[in-house]
């Protein structure tokens, strides 16, 4: 009884500390609010604004911060309140590892520890970001490391469910998997509603999948091949072996996160997936100890690549289906009046049945619609992809006079310069890291 009590006590303190720091250091009023009418949820952003004079020399840290990022430069300075801010959340995420043996109650430890240090770093350093995206950064930087916890755990979770019944195991993968593969289809980059129309849900597909999840599949999965043939050599062996099968493996795969050949991104897969290994297979060898690597390598690269293919599939069908109808019914009605329409909806009935939309994710929303531009003799046709996509077309175009640059690349045409129609994006998204 005193055990749990204690479990709770930590869970109760850490969340504690998580309010306090969303109040403490997410951004206060903007210059035209009054702080005394704010809602009761949004946080007063003291860090940078209270009259203390302990805060001070974080403050004026953290406005010389401001000032280097706005200039391009990097101030070392600003590591002095991210590292007192950060400590205390880590300590805590320590000593719940130290607490709690199950996997779960480890994950949320780390989830807390890791969005408490996001809040110290964009508390004081980039308050900015904070600002424009309002509560959604919170929540945005919440479920980042919580994803991001379940991924670094996966081989303590898939060990852990193995032990429960068959259903339970089929009900816990169908959450995992379909959970990925709906917000790999669904977010994308674009939110009219928001400052410069760009949502900050991307930072979750981007970072925590396709980046820090796609390493983290990849070093399981060599980890568990390491494991798994090293166990099968003599003692004497078993060392050397599974640290080669893993780094051999981890470099192999390499591709699946990165697109690039650098040191830094052989390092990043192999040292810790040689590592993990060594201490995976440090009590029991062989396929028992392989099996939840093994399995936890599949479930997060399974998943996030059929996400990805999934809204690349999205992207291509809207690219080469959907847009070139329209595209083609603009044209048509250029030719029968000399000029574009000025909407979209002018070419129904007569052009087009109905206006299609832009297929984007499963879920059909209005910001994720063909969006036109008219601009007199052109025009702009655009539409929202995921991972921060965004697809526009434009026709053939007269090159603008003394733009020395386009009248280069231009077709000539006569004593016109004709530019040729283009798109701005490729049917299939490049590899981002």
């Amino acid at each position: 009884m005193a055990q749990r009590l204690g479990r709770v006590a930590y869970f109760a303190v850490f969340l504690a500390l998580g309010v306090a720091y969303y109040e403490f250091l997410g951004p206060g009023p903007t210059p035209s609010e009054k702080p005394e009418n704010i809602a009761w949820y949004r946080p007063a952003g003291l860090a940078l604004t209270m009259d203390s004079a302990w805060l001070a020399p974080l403050q004026r840290i953290a406005a010389k911060v401001e000032q280097a990022r706005h200039e391009g430069r990097f101030e070392v300075r600003g590591l002095i309140p991210l590292g007192l801010f950060a400590l205390p959340p880590l300590v805590l995420t320590g000593i719940g590892f130290l607490l709690f043996g199950s996997g779960l109650a480890r994950s949320a430890a780390l989830t807390l520890g890791l969005t408490l240090s996001a809040f110290s770093y964009y508390g004081w350093l980039d308050p900015e970001t904070w600002q424009d995206y309002s509560w959604r950064w919170p929540a945005v930087l919440l479920s980042t490391s919580a994803y991001v916890s379940v991924f670094a755990l996966a081989p303590c979770l898939v060990g852990a469910a193995r032990r429960r019944s068959r259903g339970l195991q089929a009900l816990a993968a169908v959450g995992f998997v379909g959970s990925i593969y709906f917000l790999s289809t669904e977010v994308t980059g674009t939110n009219p509603e928001l400052q410069w129309n760009l949502s900050p849900w991307p930072t979750l597909t981007l970072y925590g999948f396709l980046l820090v999840g796609l390493v983290l599949g990849v070093v399981h999965g060599a980890a568990g091949a390491g494991i798994l043939v090293g166990g099968m050599a003599p003692t004497f062996a078993r060392k050397a072996l599974t640290a080669a099968i893993a780094t051999g493996v981890a470099a192999l795969l390499r591709p699946i996160p990165f697109a690039g050949s650098g040191a830094v991104d052989y390092a990043v897969l192999v040292l810790p997936a040689a590592t993990l290994a060594l201490a995976g297979g440090r009590r029991t060898s062989g396929a028992s100890a392989a099996i939840p690597f093994l399995v936890s390598a599949l479930l997060i690269v399974g998943s996030i690549e059929l996400g990805r293919w999934q809204g690349e599939y999205f992207l291509a069908k809207s690219r080469n289906e959907v847009a070139p109808v329209v595209i083609a019914a603009l044209e048509r009605y250029q030719k029968d009046f000399g000029h574009y329409p000025d909407d979209l909806q002018n070419l129904v009935p007569d052009y087009l049945p109905a206006i299609p939309h832009a297929r984007v994710g499963w879920i059909p929303a209005p910001d994720q619609d063909l969006m036109y531009t008219y601009l007199g003799e052109s025009f702009l046709l655009e539409f929202p992809g995921v991972v921060w996509v965004q697809c526009a077309y434009s026709p053939a175009m007269v090159a603008a006079e003394g733009d020395e640059k386009e009248r280069a690349s231009a077709t000539a045409g006569g004593e016109q310069e004709i530019l040729a129609p283009a798109w701005s994006c490729e049917s299939k998204p490049p590899q981002l890291w």
